[in-house]
């Protein structure tokens, strides 16, 4: 397995967009469901430009990114995006790339992390070693998202 990471571009914008559409679209949710999903799921060139955000390159493709935001409610970083194009899921890419973003964090000399987790991705961090903290509601009624909190 061999993936480098840089810093994201403006115009990387649309192809991280349909990224994260579709990983997202990769656990099977209603079409209703990815409708409402469609502006969390648009990463635009000015959240590029705003935030951290990096891609992550293997067999000269990209196969996934993630992005880093100020949590205001936590006063931390946390994860405001962080996908692998499912042709990549289920080899280690994903745990290839929270390390790097692990790592990006150290060398900031960060203690914790947040992550607000998509359910079906809360034993991948919890296999990281992430700590459950709470839930949040999610823009579906009646639908949580774990958050978890990870000492750096």
């Amino acid at each position: 397995m061999n993936a480098h990471f840089t810093t994201a571009a403006s115009k990387d914008a649309p192809t991280l967009s349909a990224i994260a559409r579709r990983a997202k679209q990769h656990w099977g949710y209603p079409k209703e469901w990815m409708k409402l999903w469609e502006a969390e799921l648009t990463i635009r060139p000015d959240y590029i430009a705003e935030q951290e955000v990096v891609k992550m390159m293997a067999d000269g493709q990209l196969a996934g990114f993630y992005a880093l935001q100020y949590h205001e409610t936590y006063q931390c970083l946390e994860i405001g995006h962080f996908w692998i194009d499912p042709a990549f899921m289920g080899r280690g890419y994903g745990r290839l790339a929270f390390e790097h973003l692990l790592n990006n964090l150290k060398s900031k000399a960060e203690e914790r992390l947040i992550i607000e987790a998509d359910p079906y991705a809360a034993g991948f961090y919890e296999r990281m070693g992430a700590v459950r903290i709470g839930r949040l509601e999610s823009s579906i009624e009646g639908r949580y998202l774990p958050i978890y909190e990870m000492r750096i």
